[in-house]
């Protein structure tokens, strides 16, 4: 059970980096027309997509240390007992 969680933890976080990203690009580009008129959203779009890889780099690249972290917990715990056995 804790495999399939894992992989499926592995699998949203990949998803979740797209909808973050794709997220802070349209919210800021929004923003920026807005305020600055029509022009303005692609120059919003390319500041929100700067900080869509930021907060993206930074939540899903923690899910994915973990997830790299319990990989290699689960091959040490499959090689001790192998080893026991």
């Amino acid at each position: 059970m804790n495999n399939f969680l894992f992989k499926a933890l592995a699998s949203i976080n990949a998803i979740l980096a797209v909808i973050i990203l794709a997220g802070s690009t349209i919210s800021a580009g929004a923003a920026a027309a807005a305020q600055g008129g029509p022009g303005m959203f692609v120059i919003g779009a390319l500041f929100g997509a700067i900080g869509g890889i930021v907060a993206a780099s930074l939540v899903c690249g923690t899910i994915a240390f973990l997830t790299l972290v319990e990989r290699h917990l689960s091959v040490l715990a499959a090689s001790a007992k192998s080893s026991n056995a």
